[in-house]
């Protein structure tokens, strides 16, 4: 007896929330003990990428410079981010993770690193068949919504985590 397409999407939708529950498990409680607000949040995820100037973090942001800088400022207060020098030019200011930020952000990000430990699991069949229905779900995604962001860039996001992982930057 065959599915529907109606009863597939219906067991993946199924699925996809008892694995999310399961992450839930995973990472609820490394969430439940931060007190940042989610422009702080971003903030520690935009720092994670290296010591940058405040104007930098502002434009990702997409934030005023000031509300940039009181954004860092709150990281700093809080032990998770540093304010140094800039080396070629004095006039700049500098902000980085600190460990205690980086520790916090890969206990954040501990859910990706748990997918790779589910995924180690599954058998070579059941990793093409995900694979490929992951495809095609970004394929939609990018027809809908303009092209998604390069491979290269989520390379360099795993290699982030995977640094963080290993005990810092």
């Amino acid at each position: 007896m065959s599915e529907t397409h109606e009863e597939l999407e219906q067991e993946v939708i199924a699925q996809y929330k008892m694995m999310m529950r399961g992450l839930k498990v995973t990472m609820g409680q490394a969430w439940m003990q931060i007190d940042l607000t989610l422009p702080q949040m971003r903030t520690l995820l935009i720092l994670a990428e290296g010591p940058l100037v405040i104007g930098q973090i502002a434009q990702r942001l997409g934030v005023g410079l000031s509300t940039g800088g009181h954004l860092v400022d709150r990281l700093v207060q809080a032990g998770l981010a540093a304010r140094t020098e800039d080396i070629e030019d004095r006039r700049r200011t500098l902000a980085e993770l600190t460990p205690k930020g980086e520790e916090l952000l890969a206990r954040l990000l501990s859910g990706i690193q748990q997918i790779q430990v589910w995924l180690h699991e599954v058998d070579q069949a059941d990793l093409a068949a995900f694979l490929q229905g992951l495809k095609a779900i970004n394929r939609i995604v990018s027809q809908k919504n303009g092209p998604l962001a390069d491979l290269k860039s989520d390379k360099q996001h795993c290699q982030t985590l995977k640094i963080l992982k290993d005990g810092g930057m």
